[in-house]
């Protein structure tokens, strides 16, 4: 069977549309899925380090390597450090710990998905660098640097 020319038009309508519909779901799901994590009072995207103490950094977890990072949970493994400040903090001894990071607690902040806590783990289950246990957690900044 011979297909018409009114077939045709109607399977390339079709088709357009599907596509159509296809390309604004994948656009859309873009946007609204894009999500971020506070790092010092900013929003940014995959942090690759964050501390508690934005003004000196002496502890805080770096070479972050993002596993999962979606609308309501990211995960990934980094190094914790922390500085002993002994003598001084501009003389002191770093100390690592291997982590598995996560990030949970979403907020909606300015129309964007933001995760808002972070909680880690020693890889090997060991203690952290002076710490009685071998997990650690804060909430992220929530308010912007002016």
């Amino acid at each position: 069977m011979k297909p018409t020319r009114s077939m045709i038009i109607f399977l390339a309508l079709v088709t357009v549309m599907g596509i159509s519909w296809g390309l604004y779901t994948y656009v859309s799901n873009a946007e609204t899925e894009h999500v971020y994590a506070y790092n010092c009072g900013l929003i940014d995207y995959k942090p690759l380090s964050l501390t508690p103490f934005c003004a000196d950094a002496g502890v805080g977890i770096s070479g972050i390597k993002w596993e999962l990072w979606g609308a309501k949970k990211a995960a990934g493994v980094g190094r914790y450090e922390m500085n002993l400040c002994d003598p001084s903090c501009a003389a002191g001894k770093w100390v690592y710990a291997k982590v598995n990071v996560t990030l949970t607690k979403a907020l909606l902040d300015k129309g964007k998905k933001v995760l808002s806590r972070i909680d880690f783990a020693s890889v090997d289950g060991k203690n952290l660098p002076l710490s009685n246990k071998s997990t650690n957690g804060w909430d992220l900044a929530t308010k912007p640097l002016k």
